[in-house]
């Protein structure tokens, strides 16, 4: 996905400075040809991943409610793109498959 290079580590580092910078305009120079579909998708998608498939803690950090998030997942899990799902040891996540 392009979001990963673009943001390169930046998604779950709250707080923490970018591995490289990128100006505002080049960011968005990168998104030009995208649609706010794809971008949208992307960004929950890497979220998800970027919080080990944690939809609580990918929502507070998107700031949507946990509802439209499990709306856009079954969205675009019916479009056969692959979400990520946490993996529960008794009470503990312990990560996604």
């Amino acid at each position: 996905m392009w979001m990963a290079r673009v943001l390169n580590g930046w998604i779950g580092k709250e707080g923490a400075a970018p591995n490289d910078t990128v100006s505002e305009a080049g960011l968005i120079a990168l998104l030009i040809g995208y649609t706010i579909a794809e971008v949208e998708r992307d960004l929950i998608i890497e979220t998800l991943c970027a919080c080990n498939g944690n939809r609580t803690r990918a929502a507070k950090t998107l700031a949507i409610s946990v509802r439209t998030l499990r709306n856009k997942i079954n969205e675009y899990e019916a479009k056969g793109f692959h979400i990520p799902t946490p993996v529960h040891s008794g009470s503990e996540l312990v990560g996604w498959r």
